[in-house]
């Protein structure tokens, strides 16, 4: 018959019966003028050395009895060993499995929160990372993390594991500092519940695509920030194609984040202090943004009562203003000149 090790709590029964057998082996020693094993801390120390297989040969039972429980101690050393050894491995792949699943948290801030994955989700992913800001992701699907964690590094992108009905796993996401949260269900209902649910606990700008477009006042109703209707925007872009398909193209090249230096996009920047541009006239900043940076600039959104307000083609004595946003087109080269310039990042800044 073969021994088996305890397991479990067991472990814990095995581990006082040890502690036991050492006190019972000093005890049978210390009686004997010839024994070297008299008191406790000496029995400790050859349970050690035993333990861990050095075998000094300093301390050694000589009587009868105590040789026998010696002996049953060197067999049950295996087991202490093993259950070191084992509870040991266990921590560590226990924290490595949590901190995979992100049960750590992240520090990250003024980045961009994604609820559900899936191949849109990826896509919405990618231009993000292109423009150089981080993303937290929240799946509930672990082959979906082990997929995450392949395509992206540590650095740009954290990704939690978590059950979506559980709000307050949305801290790890470090959510309250983020810059906005993008909530992307296959089910408009469930996305509906899932925007009410999170307003609830936390002030966040949220962002929703919708298979279409029949709830659009609704999630308006209950604090969404910019709803996209995925139907709406594939039939928009078709009928361009039919009908201005180069209007398409231009339109599908802008909407992608530039990343070759001769691609172009269009991005908007927020003016802070350092901007050489507060209080200049519009039409002043249209013209030498094209010549210093071959830039076009389009439009301005001025903040108003918390609200944006988008102005296309401002007209005449319109000035752009500290904590405005101007919006324009520009390659990755001309973005890089003009983020140094301005001392800000494209994007929108919480």
């Amino acid at each position: 018959m073969r021994f088996k090790f305890p397991t479990g709590k067991y472990y814990w029964i095995f581990l006082v019966l040890y502690i036991v057998l050492i006190l019972a082996l000093v005890q049978a020693e210390k009686g004997n003028a010839n024994a070297n094993i008299k008191s406790i801390s000496d029995g400790l120390w050859y349970s050690v050395v035993t333990l861990t297989t050095v075998g000094y040969g300093d301390f050694y039972p000589i009587t009868p009895i105590g040789r026998a429980l010696g002996l049953i101690v060197i067999f049950s050393s295996l087991g202490v060993l093993g259950f070191l050894i084992g509870n040991f491995t266990n921590i560590i792949q226990n924290r490595m499995e949590k901190k995979k699943k992100g049960f750590f948290g992240t520090d990250f801030s003024n980045h961009f929160v994604i609820i559900g994955w899936d191949d849109f989700a990826k896509n919405v992913a990618d231009q993000i990372i292109n423009a150089h800001s981080k993303i937290a992701i929240i799946t509930d699907n672990n082959d979906d993390l082990e997929h995450i964690k392949e395509l992206y590094s540590d650095d740009q992108v954290f990704v939690l594991f978590a059950d979506y009905k559980n709000m307050e796993t949305l801290t790890k996401v470090n959510i309250s500092d983020s810059n906005s949260v993008f909530i992307n269900f296959p089910d408009d209902t469930k996305s509906l519940i899932y925007v009410i649910n999170i307003k609830k606990h936390y002030d966040v700008n949220v962002v929703v695509a919708l298979q279409t477009s029949e709830l659009k006042e609704t999630f308006h109703s209950v604090g969404v920030t910019h709803i996209i209707s995925k139907n709406d925007i594939t039939s928009k872009m078709v009928a361009s194609y039919i009908f201005e398909p180069d209007v398409a193209l231009f339109t599908e090249d802008l909407m992608e984040t530039s990343v070759n230096e001769d691609d172009f996009d269009i991005s908007e920047y927020k003016i802070i202090e350092a901007n050489p541009y507060i209080d200049m006239d519009y039409m002043n900043v249209f013209i030498d943004l094209k010549k210093k940076y071959d830039s076009i600039l389009l439009g301005i959104t001025k903040i108003d009562n918390n609200k944006r307000v988008l102005i296309k083609n401002p007209s005449n004595g319109v000035k752009i203003e500290y904590n405005d946003y101007i919006i324009l087109i520009s390659n990755s080269d001309s973005q890089k000149k003009i983020e140094k310039d301005f001392g800000i990042k494209e994007g929108v800044i919480n």
